[in-house]
Formats: C-alpha cells, structure tokens, sequence
C-alpha cells in the first residue's frame, strides 16, 4: 500500500471511531483506535510525522536528564544552618563546636590517652555544664555515669570470631523530670573512638556532637520532660561493639530501656538516612515518618543492610540481639571514599548535614518520650509492619505491610485482566505475546553478553575499578553500550514488523506483565521492597486512562506516535523520578564500598549487574517506542563511535585511573601496613625462627599486584604458607577478616631493623590435663602486649576446640573451621595478666596422642600498638610520607597515580608455639 493511502485510511478510520463519551469501557475505545489507526505501517513509507524521529528521541533523553539533575539537586539540598545564639532550636554551629573540640585531638581508638583521658573530659566537661544547666532551671534532672565494663561475647561479622574486653569506657547521662526516674526511656547512642589513623568525624564523633546539641535543648527545656532519655557515648564501637554490648548486658539503667536510636556515619555528611528499623515495635517507625522534618529512609536499604552483603555493622543489632530492644538505625553516608581514612575531617561534612541530621533526631527524640507506646511492652516479635520510603527527600510514603500486599496483588491482577482484555477483542494475539516475549529475552541476553565482554575485558587489560574514582563513568562505560545493545535488538525485529502500532502496543502490554510477575513474586516472599516493583507497575497502567483522556477532550483527532510519547512520558515521568533516585542512591553507595570490599569479589562484575539493572529498566520501558521509529540504525552507529572514542580517551589520557588525590576530594586505595616482628618457636619452647617485615594488606581487588614498585611494597613477597595449619597464616591480623583478605593476598616484606616493642608477649603453659581419657585441658598464662590483643587457637593431630575460658563455647557460631579468633582489648586500665583455658577433645576417645611428646594445640598471639608513641616505627614513618609525598604528584610519571594510597598502619608483635 504507497504511503499516502496508509495516511488515507489511518485520517478516516479515526473519524469513523472517534470516542464520543457514550461507552463506559475506555479501553476498548483505546485498543480500537490502535488496530484502526495501526495498519500497514513499514518504516521506510511511512510519513516521517507518523513515526518518532531522532529529534523526538532526543527530547526524551533531554527530558530524562533533566529529571536525573532535578533528583541530584534535590539530594544535594539542606537546611540553613541555625546560629548558635539561637537557643529553642537545634544549632549545628553550636554542634560544630562540639565536633572540632573532639575531632581536633585526632584518632581516638579505644585504650588510647586521646579517648581515655582528653575526649573522655572534653565530652564530660559538657555534660556536667549541662546539668548545672538542668539544675538552675529546676523541671528536669540531668544524672551523669563513668560505666567500665568487662565480658566476652561471640560475634559473626566477615567471619566468626570471639570478642573479650576489660575496663572499655561508657560515659552515661540520663535525663528527665526532676522528682525522679521514670520506669521508661530512650536511649540514644553514638561512639567517639575510632580506628587508628583517623580523626574520625562522621564516624562517629558528629553523631556524638549531635547528642550533645539535643541534650543541650532538652537541659533548657522549661517543661518536665515525659520520660527519661538515656545517652550513651560508647568508647569501643571500632572494637566490634564492645561498648554497647557492655552496657546493654550490664548497666542497671538497661532495664528502662524500651526503644533506642542509633547514630552512625559511613561516609562524610549529606543526608543522613533511616536505613534500620525494628524488629517489632512499627510505632517507632512511625513516629519517626510523621514527625521527622527532613525523612530520608528506605525499607530498601534494610533489607540490603540485613543481608549481610555490605561490609559493616553497627551497635543496632547488639542491643537488637543482647537487650532485647527495637530501635532506628540513622548513618550518614555520602562520601563513603573518607569512611575509616585520615581524611574524616569535619570540614568535609558539608553545611547543613548536622543541622538536618540534628532537627530530625530532636524532633523524634521528642515525639518519643511522648509517646504512649513507650510505656507498653515491646512486642520484640511482631516482624516489620511497615513498607516505607522517601520520595526525593520531599515527602515519605509508609502503609502497612499487609495493605501493601493487598494492593501489590491488586495491580497484577488489573494487569491480568487489562492482557485478558487486548486478547479478547483481538487487539493481539497469545502468540504476538509469546513472540515478545522471545524479543525481551533477546535483547536482555544481548545486554548480558555486552556486560559480560566489557567487564571480562576491562578485567584482562588491567583497568578494573577505573570508575571507583569517577562513578560518573558507570554510565558511558556499561550502562549506555548496554542500552545500545538491547534497543538494537528490538531495532533488527520492528525491521520485519508491519503493524508498528499494533507490535508497539503488546510490547508494552508485556513489560507491564514482567513487572507484574516481579510484583507477585517478592510479594509472596514477604518483602516490603517490593514496593519499588509497584512504582514499575502502576503509574505505566495509567497510559490507558491518558490516552483516553485526550482523545475524549479533543487534544489530537488520532493516535499517532507522538500521542504515544507523550502520553507514556507522562504516565512515566514518576517512574524516572524514582529510578534515578534509586540509581544515584546505589552508585553513590556502592562505588565506594568496592573499595574496601576484599580481594575475593571481582568489583566489575557488581558494577555490572548494578548497570545491567539500570539498563534493562531503561530498556523494557522505551523498546515499545522502537516499533513506531524510524531506523535507528544511524543513531546506534554513533554511540559506537562515541564509545570508541571515550575508550581511547581512558586509555589515552588520567579520566579512567582508580584512584585520585586531590585535596577537596580524595579518592585512593586503602592499605592497612604492620611493622612486625615475628618469633616461632618449637614444641619444646625453642626459638626455631624470628623475622622482621612490613604486613601489608590491600582492601580492595586490585589488590598487591597494583602497588607501585618499591622496596618496601615488593608484590613478589608473598607470605609461604605451606603445611600451616593457622588459617591466618601465622601473620597478626588485626582482627578476623581473613576469608575476605586471604592470606595469600597480602605482602610480608622482610625489612632489616625490628620495631620497639616496649611491652613483649610472653606466653606460658601453666598446666597441661589430662581429661575423660580423650580430652585435654591446657592453661595458659599471657604477659605484655597492649590493648589491641588476638588469639589464633588452631587445634592439632586429631583434636578438636570443646571449649574455652572465655566464655561457653558454641561451635554452630564457628561452623567448621582449622582456626579460632579472639580478639582482646582494654581500654581505661590493663589487667595485669591474662590467664585463659582452652580445652580440647580428641576425635579417638581409644587412644589418643601422648599430649607431652605430641602438639595438640598450636597458638599464636599477636598485639598491635594502634596508638601512642610506638604505634608508628621509622620504618613505618618513611613509608608513610612517602605515600604523602607521592600521591601528591600523579604526573611525576607513568603510573605514579598507583601512590594515591592512604593506610592505617602500626607497630604489632607475633608469637607462635605448638603446645
């Protein structure tokens, strides 16, 4: 048919059928109009006015950048900062004050002076101004605690491992209405250690500051307070939890504890974000969505968090697991790149973050203590009730969990009976179903194919992590090839397809019935983020009704493509909201968690299935627009062409290295770097082996193979673990983080001169018993060393680890493993000693080995001086500002930009004996 006559025939039969108002069933208007107006349509007659051009497609990618940028900035957007004259109010210029008074004496870790003696008075020279503050005023009271306690406890974090810690330091204040203790509270909680290295601003000393700035209004207050609120500033949450499992499972105000809040930081300020809540208890959800004045949360981000795949915990679930307590876990998280570095500075926390941070904590600090719901019981058992999530910061959305199932089941049946609909007046057919669907699977295998290639040859050539300094670069480098690689296979079926109209409306039909099947199945397994599904599925089911609706108010006389267009951008542009929110918000996150994710997990292929996710949603809601377009042919020539010529420019010139130094935003490779001293010794107790090296371990995948070539960074020193029974491989790990830091993946390079080791291990064998024929109880005695102390107990010759001194052993935590982890730690005052118990059992009860001729038991202890005046050796020192210095310079010569490191190093000790 010549095209003019198509044209003809399309003109008439939309004046013949033309909706008028008088039928009640829209849809069948709307599927009417595209069979008439859908006939015959080839690309190469067709008028171009009748099919979408380039200009339209361009439009549309304008439009969908406009909206990225509009998510960005809205993200990018915080309150003014309130003076700190201005009382009645939160005030970050009063909470900054807080935070450099902390921050400005440097690394804190537990047992340090820098925490024990100056953070310690810097944080109760406040309190006690507080209370006199409270006292002068007279309505409520202000009670102040020095809390040191000591215990063990198991925990499984990157592996499982046992935690024993003496005399860490809690500083305590409670308060509320003056004539006494209410038998509730809230509990706040932040820590002001840190690691070592690290001054430690977002983590956590802000959240601390922020505490301090609610406890200022709440001491100024006029009026009793409802309830009590508990502070806890916890000195030994870098210690994995100690603090808080200290106070949770010890102090005597634990029993008033009803709800709590966490306050943490993973990154440098922006938004903070509600990403825990429960279990149990959804009032205290609640109360913080209606009462939050900037919300920033996402039952997304729990149900990520509580799978385990980010690499970080927080004290949320000791006081989840050991009190017994529902609560709210709020972080900071922008800017992941300074998380644990030497660059968590306050002046990185952009103006405005404490202020948000601040108004939303007081804000439901205060609703809380009010709440009627704070005197019941917690109900620790009830399971999350609530789907909840913002939209851009602006507004939250929150309903019950079980109306939201109620709705998701809903909308994929009004998607079922709208397909059952176009089947049965013949608008397509089951097999043009079955047909589209081989096009999704297609064009999706094509995207899978084109991530895989690029990330196996971004792998091979040696540009792995090449976007970790510029996320940015996630886009041109997987996300748009991908893009390409899919339309281009819709592209190559419209080619053979003559109704373009007819084929544009059942691939649209079926996508809505893949997002639909989506929404049954996370359903159906309980997850609340099976919202983010929905937003795919029901704001697309209002095209219909759009359609409709400008046909019926006369806005076009037919339907055309740009009808289609329109209308769909319409019915879409909440989708892309959301989309591009979620997109910033995951690749602003997990870009630089790829950092300091271990060397096991190729980063690339998560980049890749994060893009290829992108991508597919791109692609599943335009391939529809590709069967009423012109070729595109062209168009995918040049974003080849573009491709090539952005890959010459990564190989070409600095935009694709991994890491960068700058000062306003320093993006580099984490090492942590040990000057150690290693003893061995034989069964009998003679030494048999004693070395001197740099330990170092690289946190991400490129690992030590990457590092600039120097003496003392020599990847060719690889530690020779061969016939070692200990899983660490007789190297002093700091703690246990062995399965995603093997020890095959470090360095140990021999360096002549040994560290000043003012405290030497000394290691005993006090008793050796013979048990129940099978079992043997050996006790230990341990002298020197420093706070930071650990244990590898690695049982020998056919015994096996029954239990341990330090607390009742429970091998379901440990699974089956050659070593077991204890890490020690002290904080305001040493034991003298520690003695210690392990007893083993023979896997023969028959005949076991001769314990006094035979080892049983092989331990190594190490120590680490993270702090103070021996934490860092000269060696240690010069390689230190040689990384200061170098990274400074990435031009000074080909791959010079390898010295963009930062590290957290220090002085440690290593003894191994069989016994």
């Amino acid at each position: 048919m010549p095209a003019s006559d198509g044209l003809r025939v399309r003109r008439a039969a939309a004046g013949r059928d033309a909706f008028d108002g008088s039928s009640d069933d829209f849809l069948a208007h709307v599927d009417r109009t595209f069979n008439d107006l859908g006939l015959e349509r080839t690309k190469k007659a067709a008028p171009a006015r009748n099919i979408l051009g380039y200009t339209e497609w361009l439009i549309v990618l304008v439009l969908i950048a406009g909206l990225y940028a509009f998510v960005v900035w809205q993200d990018h957007r915080l309150p003014a900062v309130v003076p700190a004259n201005q009382h009645g109010n939160f005030s970050e210029e009063r909470a900054r004050i807080m935070l450099k008074s902390i921050t400005d004496l440097g690394p804190r870790p537990s047992g340090s002076e820098a925490l024990e003696k100056h953070a310690f008075r810097v944080i109760t020279d406040k309190l006690n101004a507080l209370k006199e503050t409270t006292e002068s005023i007279g309505v409520n009271r202000l009670e102040i605690e020095v809390d040191r306690p000591t215990g063990c406890f198991d925990l499984k974090f990157l592996s499982s491992f046992t935690l024993c810690y003496h005399k860490i330091t809690n500083i305590l204040a409670r308060i509320g209405p003056s004539h006494r203790p209410t038998k509730h509270a809230l509990l706040l909680n932040c820590h002001f250690d840190t690691l070592p290295d690290t001054p430690g601003a977002t983590d956590d000393a802000v959240s601390c500051a922020i505490m301090l700035e609610v406890l200022e209004n709440l001491a100024h207050s006029k009026e009793a307070l409802p309830n009590d609120v508990i502070l806890l500033f916890n000195g030994a949450e870098e210690n994995f939890l100690q603090a808080s499992h200290g106070f949770i499972t010890q102090h005597k105000w634990r029993h008033q504890i009803r709800a709590f809040i966490n306050l943490e930081g993973t990154g440098a300020g922006g938004r903070e974000i509600l990403f825990q809540a429960g279990p149990g208890d959804s009032w205290l959800l609640k109360t913080y969505l209606d009462h939050a004045p900037h919300p920033h949360c996402s039952v997304l981000a729990q149900e990520i968090f509580q799978s385990g795949v980010i690499p970080s915990d927080t004290d949320f679930r000791i006081f989840r697991d050991y009190g017994r307590i529902s609560g709210l876990d709020v972080a900071y998280h922008r800017h992941g790149w300074f998380y644990h570095t030497e660059f968590d500075r306050p002046e990185f926390i952009a103006n405005g973050s404490i202020q948000r941070g601040g108004d939303n904590v007081l804000a439901v600090v205060k609703a809380m203590i009010a709440s009627p719901y704070l005197e019941q019981p917690a109900n620790f058992n009830e399971g999350n009730k609530w789907v909840f999530y913002d939209i851009v910061g602006l507004f939250t959305v929150h309903y019950n969990i079980e109306i939201g199932s109620l709705i998701n089941y809903s909308v994929v049946v009004l998607v079922l009976i709208l397909i059952s609909h176009r089947l049965s007046i013949d608008a397509y057919a089951i097999n043009d179903l079955g047909a589209v669907f081989f096009h999704h699977i297609a064009a999706f295998s094509a995207m899978v194919a084109t991530g895989i290639t690029l990330a196996g040859f971004i792998t091979a050539i040696g540009y792995t992590m090449m976007w970790y300094s510029t996320p940015e670069l996630v886009f041109p480098i997987y996300i748009l090839p991908m893009i390409v690689s899919g339309l281009a296979v819709h592209s190559s079926f419209s080619e053979n397809t003559r109704n373009g109209l007819k084929a544009e409306l059942v691939h649209y039909d079926s996508v809505l019935l893949i997002w639909a099947f989506l929404l049954f199945l996370t359903t159906t397994l309980g997850y609340a983020s099976s919202f983010y599904l929905l937003i795919h599925v029901i704001f697309p089911l209002l095209r219909d009704p759009i359609i409709w609706a400008v046909t019926q108010l006369g806005v076009t006389k037919s339907l055309t493509p740009r009808t289609i267009l329109t209308s769909q951008f319409l019915c879409m542009a909440p989708v892309m909201i959301f989309i591009s929110y979620a997109v910033m918000l995951f690749f602003d996150f997990f870009v630089p968690v790829m950092g300091r994710l271990g060397n096991l997990v190729n980063p690339e292929w998560v980049m890749m299935t994060l893009s290829l996710l992108t991508a597919t949603t791109f692609v599943l809601y335009t391939n529809n627009l590709i069967y009423v377009s012109r070729n595109m042919k062209y168009l995918y020539r040049c974003s080849i062409a573009l491709f090539a010529l952005f890959a010459l420019a990564l190989v070409a010139t600095q935009i694709g290295v991994p890491y960068k130094y700058s000062e306003d935003s320093p993006r580099l490779r984490r090492l942590i770097t040990l000057h150690a001293k290693r003893t061995i010794y034989d069964f009998n107790g003679d030494q048999t082996d004693s070395s001197t090296a740099l330990f170092i371990q690289s946190f991400d995948y490129r690992g030590i193979n990457d590092l600039p070539e120097h003496a003392f960074l020599q990847a060719n020193q690889r530690p020779n673990c061969t016939g070692i029974e200990d899983e660490y491989c007789r190297l002093p790990y700091y703690t246990a983080i062995h399965e995603l830091f093997p020890p095959q993946e470090s360095i140990w390079v021999p360096v002549p001169v040994a560290p000043a080791l003012p405290k030497p291990l000394n290691l005993k064998l006090v008793e050796r018993t013979q048990l129940n024929g099978n079992q043997l109880n050996l006790t230990f005695n341990l002298k020197g060393g420093v706070d930071k102390v650990s244990l590898h107990v690695t049982p020998l010759n056919g015994y096996r680890l029954k239990n341990w001194s330090f607390k009742e052993f429970n091998p379901a935590i440990f699974a089956k493993r050659n070593t077991f982890f204890v890490f020690m730690s002290y904080g305001f005052e040493a034991p003298v000693e520690r003695n210690f118990w392990i007893l083993l059992e023979h896997a023969s009860s028959a005949a076991p080995p001769d314990p006094e001729t035979v080892p049983s038991l092989e331990l190594a202890v190490a120590t680490h001086y993270a702090h103070g005046p021996y934490q860092n050796s000269d060696t240690l020192i010069q390689l230190r500002n040689l990384f200061i210095t170098r990274r400074r310079t990435p031009t000074h010569g080909v791959g010079f930009w390898k010295w963009a490191i930062t590290t957290v190093g220090g002085v440690s000790e290593i003894i191994v004996r069989p016994f």
